[in-house]
C-alpha cells in the first residue's frame, strides 16, 4: 500500500494538469495544440525519480485530449499497471517554448499537480510535482527544467520526463 501511495504522489509530481487554448480564425480552421495526442516514455526517457525504487517504472503512456482531459497508464518492472485520469490547463509558452501546466487528477486519488513542459517536434520534456507536499516546490516556467525544489534544494533532472509522440 505504501508503494501505491508513493506512486500516486510521484505521478502527481510527474503528471499534473494542463489547459490549452485552441484558437481559430474561422469555423473550419482550428489550430490544434501540439500537446493533444498519445505520448510514450520508456527506458532512459523515464525520469530517474520514477525509474528507480520504489516505483521502478518501465513504461508510461500519456494521452492528452482536446477537451482538456488526460489519461495516463504506468507500468512497473513487475508488470503492475496504475491508471491516472483528470483534467488539465496550460499556459502560453515563454520565449524558450516552456509552458506551465496544472493537472487536476481525479483517479486513483484526487489531487493537484503543477509544473512545466516543452514540445519540440515529436518529443516532449515534462516536469511536474504534486502541490501541497511539505518542503516541495514545483518547477516554474521562469526557473526552467530542473527547477523543482525539495527542502530548498533544486532536484535537477531527477523529475524530468521525456516523451515521444506515438500517434
Amino acid at each position: 500500500m505504501k508503494k501505491y501511495l508513493l506512486l500516486i504522489a510521484a505521478f502527481s509530481l510527474t503528471f499534473a494538469g494542463i489547459a490549452c487554448d485552441s484558437s481559430s480564425t474561422d469555423a473550419n480552421d482550428v489550430d490544434e495544440d501540439p500537446l493533444f495526442g498519445v505520448w510514450l516514455s520508456e527506458g532512459e526517457n523515464i525520469a530517474p525519480g520514477l525509474a528507480g525504487p520504489p516505483f521502478n517504472n518501465v513504461r508510461i503512456d500519456a494521452t492528452f485530449n482536446d477537451d482538456n482531459t488526460y489519461f495516463v497508464e504506468s507500468e512497473d518492472a513487475e508488470g503492475a499497471v496504475v491508471q491516472f485520469t483528470g483534467t488539465y490547463q496550460t499556459t502560453e509558452p515563454n520565449s524558450e517554448g516552456i509552458r506551465g501546466i496544472t493537472l487536476n487528477q481525479s483517479t486513483p486519488a484526487a489531487l493537484v499537480s503543477s509544473g512545466i513542459f516543452r514540445i519540440e517536434g515529436s518529443t516532449m520534456q515534462y516536469e511536474v510535482i504534486q502541490e501541497g507536499l511539505t518542503g516541495v516546490e514545483p518547477p516554474t516556467v521562469e526557473g526552467g527544467f530542473g527547477s523543482t525544489n525539495v527542502g530548498g534544494n533544486p532536484t535537477g533532472p531527477f523529475w524530468i520526463q521525456s516523451y515521444v509522440r506515438v500517434d
